[in-house]
């Protein structure tokens, strides 16, 4: 059975993805996948990296950005447990969190996801920008 779970939020204008990095970065978010990888996406397209190589994640983002392409990048959250993708569409007014399968769920109802919780971590780095629309899902 899959399951999509997603928080995602929509500016008034276009967005950097770097500026939406470096202040989830700033935050305390880790762009990394494992201990020593980084994980990143260039038009759908996954790739991974050994630590050392974000700047050269980001020279590929870009490019493909430029280029009118959705990109991403999987970090862990401040908590040190948990993950989730970070995606920026093709349209560059919109970002997606989507949080991998070790969900953080509601402690009294584990049968559901905690959007509330992903949602603070992810406006409190981005509540200073035009923000339009937020949206929260959890489709089984």
């Amino acid at each position: 059975m899959s399951r999509d779970v997603a928080i995602g939020l929509e500016f008034k204008h276009d967005i950097d993805f770097v500026d939406i990095l470096d202040r989830l970065a700033r935050a305390g978010w880790e762009l990394l996948r494992e201990e020593d990888a980084i994980w990143y996406m260039t038009d759908y397209d996954w790739k991974h990296l050994p630590l050392d190589g974000l700047a050269e994640a980001k020279r590929d983002m870009r490019t493909s950005y430029e280029a009118g392409a959705a990109v991403g990048i999987t970090t862990r959250l401040p908590d040190g447990e948990t993950f989730a993708n970070v995606l920026f569409h093709e349209a560059r007014t919109s970002v997606s969190l989507i949080p991998l399968l070790d969900y953080r769920t509601i402690a009294h109802m584990p049968e559901f996801v905690d959007l509330g919780w992903y949602l603070e971590r992810f406006l409190a780095s981005c509540r200073d920008l035009p923000i339009v629309r937020t949206e929260a899902s959890d489709q089984r």
